[in-house]
């Protein structure tokens, strides 16, 4: 349903049917290009039709293909009989759909009344064309108008047309399920399941839900999670699936990936910097505190993976809810929170046939004289899909051989019921030799890794990995995805090790692949009979030739800190694979030659140019892949001239190196070559130019590389040029002209490059261009010869114009220049001719005016010009036709008018207008709104804010002295009425930042209030915060009258209090009892006498307390065993420091006070 904008010419989502004298220039383009932007596919006459086509069947043919019906009602709508005829087509094709199509009227400026023919506004057109068309026709226009009448639908004349939208597209988009999660195209959906496990869930109640689908591996967790996340996702603000969590968590940075994965679904920012787990636990808590979320936590195993990715479910919003899938119940039964447990069924009988056919037909049903041995099949298999997908694929080419089937079926019978492992092995029986080595070395050594190494070894060994890899991708054992790791159910996985240890498992020596470190011991311990054995991975050990000589058939090595001792002189003959992690820097073994060698990974070893290694090691003239990342010893790499097959070279993390050898030359098999980190290298050698085969090549961030040598442009083969960082460069050869396929073209963080040579026109296949943090200054005309770019990031750089060629970017879709401190004038007209644009960013830098062209690019969703100071005038009312806008910042800017077309902006989410000091206006806003960020310090007029009924983030300022006395107009708002407009807000406010506004009087409305500010108010008191129950940041500073503030003690989630400039503020009363507490800042608070005891503040991390001059002391800090920074500066009267030794930070100016003495 995502596949295109518009769809194809045979299917589409949605049919729209209208008057077009009426409504086609404005209410019903808003909305088809609300929905088709996203991602709907919707017919609408104009666009669909071509010319030459059949009016009629091209007209028949969208009806009969299209899922939903929305006729838009207008006064003339009787008088065409196109509409007429349109509208009985949609109800005889919705009455014989079995409920699988749907009519959703829009009653624009009619009434249901007027459609079912009660006045005289249809029923008079109904009248004129019975006197030009039959009887029966008119007849049935007749009865369609009536029963279409009938339906619920839209009434604009009681919303605004852009709220109207909205809840149109919303309510499109949840009949479509439009968010789905990928599924095998051959899924046979479990209702029943699904419907059970949405009751739990309870997704109309209040308050946080979470759910744990459980059962053994392969009976279909996940898929059922998938279905209902399809189902339900258009419910929520944001959703999430974090697939594969018990493998990836396993990772050294797998915590930290799912955190990131989970960030960037919730959050709009594609850039997460997390350090660590910690940071990310904070960083989610706070995303999630204030977004209606649902998210998916698949295949979870651990009890403390749940609150490290997804918090307290307590602390999400409320309507919030969790899924969690799992094979072992422990993992969700003693979580602090219930967790509602759902356990997989097995499927039904008729369902497991289903999926069977899919499989092994290509259908739901099988052919007549296959049924009875596809439901025999079926039923051996114990209904469990895992066993059915993968047995019905092993079928699929199989139909004209019965006997086959017949042999399967006894196969499988004599395998005991419902045991997946022993349905998996007639798939594995079936498997070629070399394909059994292959499943049977990823089972046991790949699971979860790359697949360009293990091919390597698979070629040379003759394994046919290509094809391997195909067979076992198509009979499901395995699968491969966009990251190019293999991945592998935990079933089919444990299949593969059982086979490997199907002897007797007291003697290891008979396994082929040996992945334990005490199996691997012994083993070498043994010194005999271990012929059989072709993989090895052990830890710490130092090799003799005697214990090598009794494994002739070993090919994969992989251990950490080994080493080698004696003669090896025809040992090792069949290695192909040597991963030697810590390698020592002395190498003492002899005729160490494998020479059938292919991968050799030596990464973070204390190697240098002159290991003794590298001579013996010259002789495997067969190695494909040389791994020596994060060698911190090497400063210049060895002698690769011996190396001709080498593919790929990494040198990523070599800090010292400061030379490539010119042998690097002679690779001219090499297609990638990683040098990031590199950050002592000087210069790249001429012949890096003859590297014809090089794909990607990833620079090093070298402050001391000062130029790239102009043969950089022979690299015929690059795809993507990447130079980032390198400060010492200033200036780039004009040889790159000459990379014709390069896609990706970066120097950020060049400082020293100025200008980009001419032939950059050159690169013909260019989609990003990345100039960020450079010294660019200008841009060349030639850089409009980049038909097929999409991205260009320009920020921060030393830009001073945008050129006019710009416009000929016909494909750009992103233009980012934020920070570009030099970049003024007037934004060229061509910018107009971007019609696919949907971000430009100028933010912070010194354009003084946008072209009436800037509203021409009808996709642009996101305009930013944040503290453009130069920008001054109004903007122009044509940007009410930017249909797709989501963000629009104008903060920090000298716009005098917003235009009052802002409130036809369907889509606008955020809307930015911080310090902007000369609008003296605010128009209507939309009501989509989310978020809104207003200074009215200077305005005159701003609307009622009480339309913004999906509000989530409010901050807002208003200078009560700067109103004009002789404005009375009925929008004039005062800050009395602004505090009336914002009690009205809507109850999922999360927050809410206040600035020379007085609260509103109670808080009541606002219970999902997650941060709350309150600056430069002059009340004396404030009002309760009983009803704030998930607030977690309060921040009250500049109240000069405030004497107290209300009751701390029921905000039992706050973890950030600050406390600035209350100069009247005498004691803070509940401080003890906030025990979420984590930051503490309290800052001049001059009359401050005392505080309570702080010794149940156990989460405190961080305590500041500036210029509290009567304050004499601090009690309970020495309880507090996670308080890490104090600063203490300015109390005077403070007679003593508390006494903690644990503090990693304290600031303080206090000294102890003098005592006096008797004379």
């Amino acid at each position: 349903m995502m596949e295109s904008a518009t769809g194809s010419r045979n299917e589409y989502d949605v049919f729209l049917s209208f008057r077009g004298l009426d409504t086609r220039q404005t209410f019903t383009d808003c909305l088809y290009e609300v929905m088709k932007g996203t991602g709907v596919r919707v017919f609408r006459d104009d666009d669909e039709i071509q010319v030459g086509q059949n009016i009629k069947d091209e007209l028949w043919h969208a009806i009969e293909s299209s899922k939903i019906y929305m006729p838009v009602f207008s006064k003339t709508y009787a008088s065409s009989k196109w509409c007429l005829k349109e509208l009985a087509k949609m109800m005889e094709v919705t009455s014989r759909s079995n409920g699988t199509k749907e009519i959703l009227p829009i009653f624009f400026d009619v009434s249901p009344g007027d459609v079912k023919l009660k006045t005289s506004l249809y029923k008079n057109e109904l009248s004129n064309h019975a006197k030009i068309y039959e009887a029966d026709k008119v007849k049935a226009w007749e009865k369609a108008l009536v029963e279409v009448g009938k339906l619920k639908g839209w009434k604009p004349r009681n919303v605004g047309h852009g709220r109207l939208i909205t809840s149109v597209v919303e309510d499109v988009l949840i009949k479509l399920n439009n968010r789905n999660k990928i599924l095998t195209k051959h899924l046979v959906e479990d209702r029943k399941q699904v419907d059970a496990v949405i009751e739990l869930l309870d997704i109309n109640s209040g308050g946080t839900h979470s759910v744990g689908i459980r059962g053994i591996g392969g009976i279909g967790k996940t898929t059922l999670a998938k279905v209902i996340f399809n189902k339900l996702s258009p419910h929520f603000d944001c959703s999430s699936f974090l697939e594969n969590v018990r493998e990836i968590s396993r990772r050294s940075d797998g915590l930290v990936y799912l955190q990131k994965k989970l960030l960037s679904s919730i959050h709009r920012s594609r850039n997460n910097e997390l350090y660590d787990v910690d940071c990310g636990i904070d960083m989610i808590r706070r995303q999630l505190s204030n977004k209606k979320v649902l998210i998916v936590v698949d295949d979870m195993e651990e009890k403390d993976l749940l609150e490290k990715l997804v918090g307290e479910c307590d602390g999400l919003k409320s309507g919030s809810r969790v899924i969690i899938t799992t094979r072992n119940l422990s993992a969700i039964r003693n979580e602090p929170k219930t967790i509602l447990d759902y356990e997989v069924k097995e499927m039904e009988s008729d369902q497991s046939l289903q999926l069977f056919c899919r499989h092994a037909f290509g259908k739901d049903f099988p052919p007549g004289d296959y049924e009875s041995l596809a439901r025999e099949i079926v039923s051996t298999l114990g209904n469990l899909p895992l066993a059915v997908e993968v047995i019905g694929s092993s079928l699929s080419c199989k139909h004209d051989n019965r006997a086959l089937w017949i042999e399967v079926l006894e196969k499988l019978r004599k395998a005991p019921l419902g045991k997946v492992r022993e349905s998996l092995m007639i798939s594995y029986e079936e498997l070629e030799k070399e394909q059994k080595q292959v499943f049977l070395d990823i089972a046991c050594l790949f699971v979860q890794e790359d697949k360009t190494y293990p091919i390597f070894m698979w070629s040379d060994c003759n394994y046919y990995p290509n094809y391997a890899i195909d067979v076992l991708l198509h009979r499901s054992l395995i699968k491969v995805e966009s990251d190019s790791k293999f991945r592998m159910n935990d079933q089919v996985r444990d299949l593969g090790r059982h086979i490997v240890q199907e002897g007797d498992c007291k003697y290891p020596s008979k396994f082929s692949r040996v992945s334990t470190h005490e199996d691997a011991l012994n083993i070498l311990r043994s010194k005999q009979g271990n012929e059989h054995v072709e993989a090895l991975k052990v830890r710490g050990h130092t090799f003799t030739d005697e214990e090598l000589l009794n494994l002739p058939n070993l090919r994969f090595l992989r251990g950490t800190g080994l080493n080698f001792v004696g003669n090896f002189k025809d040992l090792l003959p069949m290695l192909r694979w040597l991963s030697w992690h810590h390698c020592p820097p002395e190498f003492t073994a002899t005729n160490f030659c494998p020479i059938n060698l292919v991968v050799l990974d030596l990464s973070s070893s204390d190697i240098t140019e002159k290991w003794g290694g590298w001579t013996q090691i010259q002789m495997a003239k067969k190695l494909k892949a040389l791994d020596l990342r994060n060698c911190k010893c090497l400063t210049r790499t060895p002698d690769l001239s011996n190396f001709v097959d080498l593919e790929i070279l990494i040198l990523a993390g070599c800090s010292r190196l400061i030379t490539v050898d010119c042998s690097i030359g002679k690779l001219q098999l090499l297609k990638t070559m990683n040098m990031d980190g590199c950050d002592s290298l000087k210069e790249l050698p001429e012949e890096v130019g003859y590297l014809e085969s090089l794909r990607e090549f990833i620079f090093p961030r070298s402050s001391k590389l000062v130029t790239l040598t102009e043969s950089v442009g022979n690299l015929k083969s690059l795809s993507s040029f990447s130079v980032n960082y390198c400060k010492g460069i200033d200036k780039l050869p004009n040889s790159i002209g000459g990379l014709v396929r390069i896609t990706h073209f970066s120097i950020k963080g060049c400082e020293g490059i100025k200008k980009l040579p001419h032939s950059l026109g050159g690169l013909e296949s260019l989609v990003k261009l990345d100039l960020s943090f450079s010294g660019i200054e200008s841009l060349p005309d030639s850089i409009g010869n980049l038909k097929k770019i999409k991205v260009i990031d320009m920020g921060s750089t030393k830009l001073k114009s945008l050129p006019d060629a710009i416009g000929q970017l016909e494909m750009l879709e992103e233009l980012h220049c934020p920070e570009c401190l030099d970049l003024s004038g007037e934004v060229p007209n061509s910018i107009g001719n971007l019609f696919h644009l949907q971000i430009l960013d100028l933010s912070c830098t010194r354009i003084s005016g946008l072209p009436t062209t800037i509203t021409y690019p009808s996709h642009l969703e996101e305009l930013h010009v944040r503290d453009c100071r130069d920008l001054t005038g109004e903007i122009p009312d044509a940007i009410g036709k930017l249909s797709c806008l989501r963000i629009l910042d104008f903060s920090g800017t000298c716009i005098s008018r917003l235009p009052a077309t802002i409130s036809f902006l369907p889509c606008l989410k955020e809307l930015g207008l911080k310090e902007c000091e000369e609008l003296r206006r605010v128009p209507k806003l939309p009501s989509s709104l989310i978020s809104l960020v207003l200074d009215a310090y200077h305005c005159e007029i701003i609307p009622d804010l009480s339309n913004l009924v999906t509000l989530d983030h409010l901050d807002l300022s208003f200078h009560r002295y700067k109103l004009k006395a002789p404005y009375q107009l009925e929008e004039l708002m005062s800050p009395w009425k602004i505090v009336e407009s914002i009690h009205q807000l809507p109850s999922s406010l999360s927050t809410l930042h206040l600035t020379d506004i007085p609260p509103p009087q109670q808080f009541s409305n606002f219970m999902n209030l997650s941060s709350l500010s309150i600056s430069s108010c002059s009340m004396a008191h404030l009002p309760e915060l009983e009803h704030l129950k998930k607030l977690r940041e309060l921040s009250i500073k500049v109240c000069p009258s405030l004497e107290r503030i209300p009751d701390l003690s029921c905000l039992k989630s706050l973890e950030t209090l600050y406390l600035s400039e209350l100069g009247s503020l005498v004691a803070i009363q509940g401080l003890e009892e906030l025990e979420s507490l984590e930051s503490l800042q309290i800052i001049c608070c001059e009359s401050l006498e005392g505080l309570p005891q702080l010794s149940k503040l156990v989460k405190l991390k961080s305590f500041e307390l500036h210029d509290c001059q009567v304050l004499q002391a601090i009690e309970g800090l020495g309880c507090l065993q996670r308080l890490k920074h104090l600063t203490i500066l300015g109390c005077v009267s403070l007679k003593r420091l508390p006494d903690y030794p644990r503090f990693t930070k304290l600031d303080t100016d206090w000294k102890e006070p003098e005592t006096s003495s008797a004379d």
